[in-house]
């Protein structure tokens, strides 16, 4: 029986901050990866005069085909890019969605983000956990400068063919300066594998520390390669 990993995201291109593992898990046999945004990311143009609609459309083809990588169809629940709300009827999809398929793990925002819509989409992915009456592994990834005083409890740490694939996923978020954003994911990377001994890595956050006799999700991963 597969094991279900869901990474929960406010918006297009958040997978970036936990793509690396999303290519792992991708290509583990055990695991069946889902993704799921809480918005189109409507309102990522805006400073250049882009309507709600045509930006909407544009991210989400844009995540469709950063998915496509990962073999993986993305889900999107109701909620406006700018305007996200942990409602009752949205933390009831998301339940929904973890009924259909009971996660092992899940990954989701941290809920102090300076994003307010990550916050929210936090809050809401561990109340829809409560509606399903779940209780999965739950990790929070980061998001560079709007993740705030998170406690790094796991490192993921991976070889240069995974880096690259991160940094393709990267940059297929054009009208988000993908190109940028690889490179910040890079020196991120960089930075991360140095803490975990490893070529590159991400840092995932969590409300318990890791204890002797505790089992993680991570524990499971493959060891690094290059």
């Amino acid at each position: 029986m597969k094991k279900h990993v869901f990474i929960v995201n406010a918006h297009p291109d958040d997978l970036i901050g936990a793509a690396a593992l999303a290519f792992i898990v991708s290509e583990r046999p055990e695991y069946a990866l889902h993704i799921v945004d809480f918005s189109h990311g409507e309102r990522g143009l805006a400073s250049k005069g882009v309507s709600l609609e045509e930006c909407a459309a544009t991210r989400t083809a844009e995540e469709k085909e950063a998915c496509a990588m990962l073999s993986v169809e993305p889900v999107f629940l109701n909620e406006i890019d700018g305007e996200c709300c942990a409602s009752r009827e949205t933390c009831e999809q998301l339940a929904e969605l973890f009924r259909q398929n009971p996660p092992s793990v899940v990954i989701a925002h941290w809920p102090v983000d300076r994003h307010v819509d990550h916050c929210i989409c936090g809050a809401a992915t561990l109340n829809a956990l409560r509606f399903a009456n779940m209780k999965p592994e739950v990790y929070f990834q980061h998001q560079t400068h709007q993740t705030v005083a998170m406690p790094f409890m796991h490192y993921v740490g991976f070889g240069q063919r995974i880096m690259d694939l991160k940094a393709t996923l990267c940059r297929k978020y054009v009208c988000q300066s993908g190109n940028a954003m690889a490179e910040r994911k890079i020196c991120e990377g960089r930075f991360m594998g140095w803490k975990a001994n490893a070529p590159y890595a991400e840092g995932y956050g969590s409300y318990h520390a890791p204890l002797t006799g505790m089992h993680s999700f991570f524990e499971d991963l493959p060891a690094v390669t290059l």
